[in-house]
């Protein structure tokens, strides 16, 4: 049987919640973390439409993307959508900003359908040092522990993946007499002949790591070091910046951008010149404007802006599509919905056929 914290930490390991905004209103926001889930639907909002189907298709949890809890409530009356959720009993979590940062995030979906290259960070939230964490294994036993811990997401640095350092020395212990050693017997010095591996981890990757280390572990106890590796420093950004694979005039990209984000329309203003660099933000990016161009790009790609920064872009000569902010995060859902059906076999998980810009363009 699968929980809603069974889904809840797989979300967490896609988009780790500590990514989040301080601001934002992230996690399990409705229901308990023990209810059980069969059915689970991946949407951007809840609305009351969206609640109807849930329930005739027996969800037990709906996962979104824009918090159903935003502000604090005051009253939960029962016309609101709120006192509606609680009654059907649907549980509901939402992973908004830390899906945004997140890689493979609603603006690394925005890199992939607008073809992007060599796409790095726009915005910068955070930053904290990477971990490296050394680990002594009997030497059969090394290439288990190594890709139990690649794969929990250690030593990924930039370009490369599954990085490390193996070296072989020798391990002793003495086993008590209750303990029950893997090599060896109880009240005899043991020499073994041992693998150490060192790896870096990604501060939100840790725990995912030790517990996946520890696993796959032959020991009863285990000895590993874990330290701060300064050397290394992982940092987190809203919004991305990538290069064309050929310029465009700044209209073409605004049908383009219409195009694959399959947006009823888009508002531009016009740069004065071909756009080869572009940022994205998705949502409410129109504030990262000025970062956009002092970054080098000609062009920003977000979901929502206020009537200054449209004047701002036009003073600064820069090319600005607003692409709806509905558009700019849909991108998110399938991938998301994915993802998760691959880490949780036993959940039927599907879109909602509800879910769908509200705006109409004439």
């Amino acid at each position: 049987m699968s929980t809603v914290k069974d889904v809840y930490d797989c979300i967490n390991e896609i988009a780790p919640f500590a990514l989040a905004e301080s601001w934002d209103n992230t996690g399990l926001l409705i229901g308990s973390p023990q209810g059980e889930v069969t059915r689970a639907l991946v949407v951007l909002d809840i609305t009351g439409s969206i609640l109807e189907e849930a329930v005739s298709k027996g969800v037990n949890l709906i996962i979104t993307h824009h918090p159903v809890i935003f502000s604090p409530l005051k009253s939960i009356r029962e016309d609101s959508l709120v006192y509606r959720i609680i009654r059907s009993g649907i549980s509901v979590i939402s992973a908004h900003t830390n899906l945004d940062i997140a890689g493979g995030g609603v603006n690394d979906c925005l890199v992939s359908r607008l073809g992007l290259n060599e796409a790095t960070g726009l915005a910068e939230t955070g930053s904290e040092p990477f971990y490296k964490i050394s680990v002594t294994v009997p030497v059969p036993d090394a290439n288990k522990v190594y890709h139990a811990m690649a794969d929990a997401g250690a030593g990924r640095t930039g370009k490369y993946s599954h990085c490390a350092f193996m070296l072989q020395g020798q391990g002793r212990y003495k086993p008590d007499k209750s303990a029950n050693p893997y090599i060896g017997s109880p009240g005899q010095l043991e020499f073994v002949e041992e693998t150490q591996i060192e790896m870096l981890v990604p501060p939100q990757r840790l725990d995912a790591v030790v517990t996946a280390m520890r696993r796959a572990h032959p020991y009863e106890e285990v000895a590993y070091d874990v330290v701060k590796n300064y050397g290394c420093v992982g940092r987190d950004y809203l919004g991305r910046i990538g290069k064309l694979a050929q310029a465009m005039y700044p209209e073409q990209l605004a049908v383009m951008v219409r195009q694959v984000l399959d947006a009823g329309g888009v508002r531009m203003v016009p740069g004065r010149e071909p756009v080869g660099t572009v940022a994205v933000c998705g949502g409410s990016g129109g504030d990262f404007l000025h970062q956009a161009r002092a970054k080098g790009a000609q062009a920003l790609v977000t979901g929502e802006c206020k009537h200054h920064v449209l004047l701002e872009a036009a003073e600064l000569g820069m090319t600005l599509i607003d692409a709806g902010h509905y558009a700019t995060e849909a991108v998110v859902l399938e991938p998301l919905r994915h993802r998760l059906q691959e880490m949780l076999p036993g959940i039927k998980l599907r879109l909602s056929k509800k879910d769908k810009n509200p705006v109409k363009y004439i």
